[in-house]
């Protein structure tokens, strides 16, 4: 009985969260169509998720951000226009390497798993397999290259790659960089922000 009441339960959390984001995906132009997404997440407009992919319900996620097929992404919050390829994580909980065990099931209940969140700008790439640890903060316009394996800030505009990932250059002269915050096109409709990338 216990079974059957389970796994009704388990249809009917399945049908309430397919019901939810399809009316969501209609009124916000958005294409999420992933079943392990939060339904209490925050989450903008035009924003694509693929199958596969895991979203916690402490994740805010800007409006035209795409995730890939199979990333895992958990206490995060994300700005417009960021890209994220397939099988990344961020923001995963990391045990205590100082207690006895590292098992999470001796940990008291007011425990979590590396406390703090992640920080993803706007306009941000990351590559496929890339691993951001939590309480890391990935700056507007920043690039992280395909399996790096990120355990501290990432300023504006750098690439970032290798494990532990380092910088490996600028994308633009601090000038334009400048210009380009000043902009604040990641903050505008696509249609504006194309625009505004004409006189940057």
């Amino acid at each position: 009985i216990n079974d059957k009441k389970r796994n009704i339960m388990t249809l009917v959390k399945f049908i309430y969260k397919f019901i939810y984001f399809f009316i969501f995906n209609i009124k916000n132009n958005s294409k999420i169509v992933s079943n392990d997404v939060s339904t209490k997440a925050k989450i903008g407009h035009g924003v694509n998720i693929s199958k596969l992919t895991s979203i916690d319900s402490y994740c805010e996620i800007g409006n035209y951000t795409s995730i890939g097929k199979n990333t895992n992404i958990t206490k995060t919050s994300i700005g417009n226009y960021t890209s994220i390829a397939n099988n990344v994580s961020i923001g995963q909980g990391e045990h205590d390497l100082n207690k006895i065990s590292t098992k999470a099931m001796f940990y008291d209940k007011s425990e979590t798993l590396t406390p703090g969140e992640c920080i993803i700008g706007h306009d941000v790439w990351i590559g496929a397999h890339a691993i951001i640890l939590r309480d890391v903060r990935i700056g507007n316009g920043a690039v992280v290259g395909a399996g790096a394996v990120v355990t501290k800030n990432v300023n504006d505009f750098e690439i970032v790659v290798g494990i532990p990932a380092k910088k490996l250059k600028e994308r633009f002269s601090k000038e334009k960089q400048n210009k380009i915050i000043a902009s604040d096109w990641w903050n505008k409709e696509p249609d504006i922000a194309k625009i505004l990338f004409k006189e940057l």
